[in-house]
């Protein structure tokens, strides 16, 4: 798994770049998060994430992610906080971080929020 995972990052980062860029090096500590996130290992991928988060505290796409594995993680208080950052940063009508919200508020043990908020994402992408 870990040879796939770094040869998946090399071919992402281009030959003709150097990992002397901020942006560069978020960008390749999102994938690796993403990627361990896919392949079952959600705490080792969220520990990239929130590496990639202090480089870059505005980048609403690591964020997200985090905030994913978190929920997948278990650590649902997490990632409310973590949402609750990207709400600040994207505002609270966007649909996917409603969805995310619904699932950490489940992950919490908090189930008519959570369906409240699912019902509230549903609304939002006219599926009522």
């Amino acid at each position: 798994m870990k040879s796939s995972v770094i040869a998946i990052c090399l071919v992402a980062c281009r030959k003709d770049r150097t990992l002397t860029e901020p942006r560069d090096t978020v960008h390749l500590l999102h994938v690796l998060g993403y990627l361990y996130g896919c392949h079952g290992q959600a705490k080792r991928g969220a520990a990239y994430l929130l590496i990639a988060a202090q480089l870059s505290p505005g980048n609403a796409g690591v964020l997200r992610t985090l905030a994913h594995l978190l929920i997948l993680d278990g650590e649902a208080e997490k990632a409310l906080a973590t949402i609750a950052r990207l709400e600040t940063l994207e505002g609270m009508d966007h649909p996917v971080l409603t969805l995310l919200k619904s699932r950490a508020l489940l992950v919490a043990g908090r189930k008519t929020e959570a369906r409240s908020a699912l019902l509230s994402f549903l609304s939002q992408r006219g599926i009522r």
